[in-house]
């Protein structure tokens, strides 16, 4: 019997490679495709071969070009499902079950908009509250590519399949898509599809295809060898500097060198203070794995006790020990704060050492806490940890952020969906470009991915909506420290293109940490431009907005739009209730902190003048983190902050 057998296996086998019957990526079972539209669905199949699609009673036919790809039209479908679509081509077909018509957003962005639902909600209670199997999402893969390809990768990690928004599978979907999709469904009753291509760390320029940068094909490829070729310069030279002589490492050795024990000397080792991220002290676009080591004193008191440690989000992973003895590790998680509770008998009065492993694969590495918040502490006191630290490299990799090259996740994560129906565009990015130098650009830049993904998508009027960016850092202490305002600012100027819309989160950040929790408010304000512009629902969806500046003796007056039912001053407790979060240059050129009033019959500001001198410009909210600023629309939506002269 074996050689029937084998014989079977063998046709077996071959009848399986030879099955050439594909449909693109995204048609799945549990799909939701846009509804009302002619759908196109497409794929391969052997050349010249006839392929057959049948959705419900209708049937439609065409054949494989040359190339053997083929592409047909669904009729238009009302919301509503399951549907049953099988694909035919000769003996192969394909049957895609659970397809649902409705509203498809695609989400695209950095790791904001990466954040999973359940990095937000540890215990579940958030996503079995929001459950919905009419919330399905498709997560694609991080690629990227030199050229445009025809195929979508889709992240196996999470589902081959689109996901059904049950409990346990929403907690993975993005937690700003997945609240934006159960706020629209509580208003609207159709199917919500979230098409999720996102990479964190991501500039925008990545996410654009050449021509929307202003680039032609051949400028674009000697671009990125350009880059690809500085990519690491900066930090081979710090490299050289701090650990002359040395080769750069390439593989992890620090370990087995001993740099985690107790007593090793690393006297000869550089510093870096902590907490930060590599990048910003020297190592651009350097992955791979940093050792850092301290000493620190405690008494005899505080040694006893019960401690904890405190180091913020590590990105993304570490290994950390005190004294030689591993008190926490967390090997991927670039977002979860690091809060190690030490065993008893592990401190020791006087001098103790402390070392951490940190592994990074991409983007940022290193501690994303505020100084206050890094930290040992005891049952007699804390400890700060902040400060010099000495450091070593065990593994040094240049290369791997392709999330910074322009174009390439573009060609890889969109360009496949060209022509894909959209109902519309949800985006949370920036931070990336939010340098010095590069916030000033971004206006254009997002106008130009906007305008170039509406023709990509073949919907000039696609709608567009983002998040501007949250509060984050510390607070200024002083009235002219810009930060992030520039780049809030050049998101706030791309909403002059139609049909485009910011969620402003500068009331829900957090200062040390670059991933505000709050993803259920992000996602309901994002809902508000969607139901207003999409659905005609009545509600107020724009941040009230500065619109003109006016004299009045030695006063200025701020006018305002989009003020909804009216302007108030946020609840904080001051029963005083004066303005917060105002700053104004004088005609000597100094800034100042101002005093400001809310004329609330008028929706107006009054701000007086510093004592002696003319305002020229007034600023809201103008800062990293303007944690105090208190004026919002009484729908509970922060005013947009503003820099603007005064004539």
């Amino acid at each position: 019997m074996r050689l029937p057998i084998l014989a079977f296996l063998t046709l077996l086998c071959t009848s399986v490679s030879a099955q050439n019957l594909q449909l693109f990526e995204s048609f799945t079972d549990h799909a939701v495709l846009q509804r009302n539209v002619d759908h196109p669905i497409w794929g391969w199949a052997r050349a010249k071969k006839k392929v057959t699609v049948t959705l419900g009673d209708q049937t439609m036919t065409t054949k494989a070009g040359k190339d053997g790809r083929w592409q047909l039209q669904l009729p238009a479908m009302p919301a509503g499902g399951p549907h049953l679509i099988t694909v035919s081509s000769g003996r192969e077909a394909i049957t895609l079950n659970d397809v649902y018509f409705g509203d498809v957003y695609l989400l695209s962005g950095q790791s904001n908009m990466e954040w999973r639902l359940t990095q937000s909600d540890p215990d579940g209670s958030r996503a079995k509250a929001i459950a919905d199997p009419m919330i399905r999402e498709l997560k694609v893969k991080k690629a990227y590519d030199g050229v445009e390809r025809e195929h979508l990768d889709i992240d196996e990690n999470y589902s081959e399949d689109w996901m059904v928004g049950s409990a346990e599978g929403i907690r993975n979907f993005s937690g700003v898509g997945s609240y934006f999709a159960h706020y629209v469904r509580k208003d609207v009753d159709v199917p919500i599809g979230l098409l999720h291509a996102s990479w964190g760390g991501s500039r925008i320029e990545p996410w654009m295809s050449p021509e929307a940068l202003g680039m032609d094909a051949d400028e674009f490829a000697s671009k990125n060898r350009d880059i690809m070729d500085r990519a690491g310069a900066r930090g081979r030279k710090k490299f050289a500097g701090e650990f002359p002589g040395q080769d750069i490492p390439t593989e992890d050795k620090g370990e087995s060198m001993g740099w985690l024990k107790d007593e090793f000397d690393d006297a000869s080792w550089p510093s870096m203070t902590l907490p930060t991220f590599w990048e910003a002290a020297g190592y651009p676009n350097v992955d791979g794995s940093f050792y850092f080591r301290r000493t620190f004193s405690l008494t005899a008191a505080q040694a006893s006790g019960k401690a904890t440690l405190y180091l913020g989000a590590i990105d993304d992973g570490d290994f950390t020990y005190i004294n030689g003895q591993m008190i926490g590790s967390l090997p991927n998680a670039y977002s979860t704060e690091r809060v190690y509770e030490v065993k008893p008998g592990t401190l020791r009065a006087g001098e103790n050492n402390i070392a951490i492993r940190v592994v990074d694969g991409g983007g940022g590495g290193g501690f994303s806490a505020t100084k206050d918040k890094f930290l040992l502490e005891t049952s007699s006191g804390k400890v700060s940890l902040a400060g010099d630290w000495k450091y070593n490299i065990g593994k040094f990799s240049v290369g791997g952020n392709y999330n910074q090259i322009p174009v390439v996740l573009y060609n890889a994560m969109i360009a496949p969906l060209k022509g894909y129906p959209l109902t519309g565009v949800l985006w949370y990015q920036g931070e990336s470009n939010a340098g010095a130098g590069d916030a000033e650009k971004y206006a254009d830049l997002m106008r130009g991915l906007v305008k170039q993904w509406r023709g990509f998508f073949d919907h000039q009027d696609l709608p567009f909506y983002w998040v501007q960016l949250a509060n984050f850092r510390e607070a200024a202490s002083s009235p002219n420290e810009p930060g992030w305002a520039i780049l809030r600012q050049s998101q706030t100027a791309a909403t002059d293109l139609p049909l485009t819309g910011q969620a402003v989160i500068i009331d829900i950040g957090e200062a040390g940490d670059i991933h505000p929790r709050n993803k259920w408010e992000v996602g309901r304000r994002l809902s508000l431009h969607a139901l207003k512009d999409i659905y005609g629902k009545e509600v107020q969806a724009s941040s009230p907005m500065a619109e003109s500046t006016e004299r009045l003796g030695d006063l200025v007056i701020v006018n305002f739009k989009e003020v909804g039912e009216g302007l108030m001053i946020k609840e904080d407790g001051d029963r005083y209730r004066y303005l917060k979060g105002f700053t104004v240059k004088d005609d000597q050129g100094d800034w100042h902190f101002a005093q400001a009033l809310l004329d609330a019959k008028q929706d107006a500001v009054i701000i007086a003048n510093p004592a002696g001198t003319t305002i020229v410009t007034v600023r809201y909210a103008w800062a990293n983190n303007p944690e105090d600023a208190n004026l919002f629309s009484k729908e509970g939506l922060p005013v947009t902050p503003f820099e603007m002269g005064v004539e």
